[in-house]
């Protein structure tokens, strides 16, 4: 599957769903789930006679229009028929829905406010972002977390936010924040980020005290060569006193 193939339309995802009176959401037009395989790894999807599977992912329909779901929970999923599929050479289980069948089977979904530090964990500590996530989906990943979870990590998006800029970099240059290289939506379009982990050493590390100090000494060590630092940060000032 090719996502560069794929035009991110809501509105059209939207039509090919219905919610039912009896809280299931089914599938007016044949409709498809993508999830990363590695959730099943992370506690964050169970494949088996019931699925379920994380509330971020993508979802598809005529094979030409996406939308990404950003919920805190764990959904139900009722699939006519679940393959693996390569996605930039990553496994995804590519979870298909015919016409008429039901896509989550109860809309009343249950709170585990656990699941936001497995989330966090994922997402942002060690940078495995899926493809349907951009810069803005990142920014706004625990807007459910007190919805959903129960979890009042979203109270504050601007905190989320500016961890979202830290960890999006320049795909031509990791060492640079992605913020830097676009100016507006249309650079968006054109320029796709890449993630890197927060707890990288290598880059996320912002001097050489830091990189030397933390762990993964090795890393520490290449990266303050290849990226030296350009200035001396407040806190090396003061553990320098």
């Amino acid at each position: 599957m090719d996502p560069s193939t794929l035009i991110r339309a809501a509105a059209r995802v939207h039509e090919a769903l219905r919610e039912m009176p009896d809280g299931r959401l089914i599938a007016v037009k044949p409709c498809k789930i993508y999830s990363p395989v590695r959730y099943a790894e992370r506690n964050l999807s169970h494949i088996g006679a019931e699925n379920y599977i994380l509330g971020i992912f993508a979802i598809t329909t005529e094979d030409k229009y996406y939308g990404v779901c950003l919920l805190n929970t764990m959904v139900p999923i009722e699939p006519s028929s679940i393959q693996k599929v390569k996605v930039d050479g990553d496994d995804y289980y590519e979870f298909s829905f015919v016409a008429g069948s039901t896509v989550i089977t109860n809309t009343n979904l249950v709170k585990t406010d656990t699941l936001v530090y497995r989330i966090y964990d994922e997402f942002i500590a060690k940078g495995y972002v899926p493809w349907y996530m951009g810069y803005e989906e990142m920014g706004h990943i625990f807007d459910s977390a007190k919805t959903f979870a129960g979890a009042n990590i979203g109270a504050n998006p601007e905190v989320t936010q500016l961890i979202a800029s830290i960890v999006a970099r320049d795909p031509t240059d990791r060492t640079k924040y992605y913020r830097t290289a676009v100016k507006n939506r249309e650079d968006m379009q054109k320029l796709k980020p890449v993630f890197v982990p927060l707890k990288s050493v290598q880059y996320s590390a912002t001097n050489t005290t830091t990189k030397l100090g933390g762990s993964y000494f090795q890393q520490g060590v290449t990266s303050a060569l290849v990226s030296p630092a350009t200035r001396t940060e407040r806190i090396e000032s003061i553990l320098r006193q």
